[in-house]
């Protein structure tokens, strides 16, 4: 059990920025003092995962982090997802509903996939919900170009907002980010973090998330510097999972160096996070994570066991099966679909999708582990 033990540690130590307003707005959430039972129900789910995830055992364990996407389609179009493409489509707050009420034992809901979810006049409707009457920790990511008022967004109960900036270089943003206005997206970041002082705040936790590659990472340092100068709590530095030439390149093992020498450059000033790297960073040790712990679920109501890219790009390579929240067994179609995951979570240490192949998550594991007989 003391492995547990340290991976409890980490989840406190790396996901969250624990203070004791922050500690017991988690506390209260996951695991909610009024809510007895579904406390317990959480527990038994985490303990379950947990033996999952490590020993590869076969148990009926249900996510615990569950993205849904609440808009398909973006007011930008940026070169490494092209959202912009596609036609915008929002989930009724209805559906939305009827979606998480199949999901109790998920403690985190991610408000975003394919697209800028405050498209969506609907979500911090959701996001109250899920929040305050579910009880789950709500985080989205968000262009911060047509942020709602910065009040609203505070008392929301989102736990996370995560504004998408790869570079404060107003001509490579405008590249990279088509369509996209960086003095309007620092404007609305600068205006939400103020608001957030004012009101004396530590909810919700604002950072800035980077996609890094080859080409922007000789940005890495200055986005630091202005997340310090702007407020905000943390920078992530997301791996670009795939190339988008002639934009932005996958990044090299060298520029994954630059990331750590940064990372203990800042350590004392703000919080750095370096995820999807397969020679390291704050992404969880061990087998991959995010299968035994998370779902996803976009508008069309494909059910996926990650957040892979073929999600959005080719769904049939990955899909667990498709939901709609107007079937009439619908809680039936959720039960088959979770059994397909529990069969998946088993089968993909010893037969890995080739979906699964391209993860740098992946990767990392075929590294370490060469690294180890070596």
């Amino acid at each position: 059990m003391s492995n547990f033990f340290q991976i409890a540690l980490f989840i406190i130590r790396k996901l969250f920025l624990i203070d004791f307003e922050r500690a017991l707005f988690i506390a209260s959430q996951i695991f909610p003092p009024s809510q007895p039972e579904l406390s317990l129900r959480r527990m038994k789910n985490f303990l379950l995962t947990y033996f999952v995830w490590k020993f590869g055992v076969k148990l009926p364990v249900k996510p615990i982090v569950l993205q849904i996407e609440s808009v398909r389609g973006c007011n930008f179009n940026c070169v490494m997802c092209r959202a912009g493409q596609f036609e915008t489509r929002t989930m009724k707050f209805e559906e939305f509903k009827k979606i998480i009420c199949q999901f109790p034992e998920t403690c985190a809901v991610i408000m975003n996939f394919a697209g800028e979810p405050f498209l969506s006049k609907d979500l911090l409707r959701m996001i109250r919900y899920a929040s305050v009457e579910r009880k789950m920790l709500v985080t989205t990511f968000s262009n911060f170009s047509i942020l709602p008022e910065p009040e609203k967004v505070i008392e929301s109960g989102l736990y996370e907002i995560i504004a998408s900036i790869d570079t404060f270089n107003r001509e490579k943003f405008s590249v990279i980010r088509e369509k996209g206005d960086l003095d309007v997206v620092v404007d609305n970041l600068k205006r939400l973090v103020q608001e957030r002082r004012i009101r004396g705040k530590k909810i919700p936790v604002i950072s800035i998330s980077a996609v890094f590659s080859r080409e922007t990472k000789e940005d890495a340092e200055d986005i630091i510097e202005n997340a310090i100068k702007i407020g905000v709590d943390r920078v992530k530095f997301q791996r670009l999972f795939f190339s988008a030439p002639p934009y932005l390149h996958v990044p090299t093992k060298d520029d994954f160096a630059h990331l750590l020498y940064l990372k203990e450059k800042y350590k004392n000033k703000i919080d750095v996070r370096i995820y999807n790297f397969e020679w390291g960073g704050d992404s969880m040790p061990g087998f991959c994570y995010l299968a035994s712990s998370m779902l996803t679920i976009d508008l069309f109501g494909n059910v996926f066991p990650c957040c892979t890219p073929y999600a959005i790009f080719e769904p049939h390579k990955s899909s667990l099966g498709i939901i709609h929240p107007s079937d009439q067994k619908l809680s039936e179609k959720v039960s088959d679909i979770l059994r397909r995951r529990v069969e998946f979570i088993s089968k993909m240490r010893y037969f890995t999708p080739d979906f699964c192949r391209s993860c740098p998550l992946f990767k990392r594991e075929k590294w370490a582990n060469q690294q180890i007989k070596n």
